[in-house]
């Protein structure tokens, strides 16, 4: 065995420690690099936090036409006028019981489908005009079973103005009118 076999293994060991000191040491027992290209640390900088922008009246008035709509629907549908008592205010609401006591005394309800096209006219901190042209395809259905769930509209275009006040920080619509 003699010297030969002595400075192999020297070379070995000189090699593994090379291996080890370009590798860091250490690698708690696990195979530290596999053949792959390692990917560069990349440092990911914290999200900037930005306020939340204020609505403007615009998008506030907006919202609150649309949701009026939503309210109206299920008021005609349910023949209900205290479902639209959130979004709608003084001679509209008054105009929204009359709908439904006309309904009532046909027999039925309305399921109400539309597609709108609103843009708005006006708008201060207090009121705001909408005028939206509307493709009306609302139809009736039975009050209780509130059947046929689908039907065919009329197609009808309705160009409606809705009169909006800020009643104690919320949007209202309180009165409407319809062109002929």
């Amino acid at each position: 065995m003699g010297k030969g076999l002595l400075r192999g293994f020297g070379i070995v060991v000189a090699f593994a420690l090379f291996v080890v000191a370009c590798n860091g040491g250490g690698d708690g027992g696990q195979d530290v690099h596999d053949g792959s290209p390692t990917p560069a640390a990349t440092r990911t900088a914290a999200p900037q936090l930005s306020p939340t922008p204020t609505p403007s009246i615009e998008q506030e008035v907006s919202e609150a036409y649309l949701r009026y709509w939503d309210a109206y629907a299920e008021a005609l549908l349910n023949l209900d006028p205290a479902l639209a008592e959130g979004v709608a205010s003084g001679q509209e609401l008054q105009r929204i019981r009359e709908e439904i006591e006309a309904l009532r005394s046909q027999g039925v309800a309305l399921r109400v489908v539309v597609e709108h096209n609103p843009v708005v006219l006006e708008a201060s901190e207090n009121s705001a005009v909408v005028f939206d042209e509307i493709v009306n395809n609302s139809f009736y259905v039975d009050p209780e079973t509130k059947e046929p769930p689908v039907g065919s509209g009329s197609g009808e275009i309705l160009r409606d103005t809705f009169y909006f006040e800020n009643i104690d920080g919320r949007w209202m619509v309180v009165r409407s009118t319809r062109q002929r």
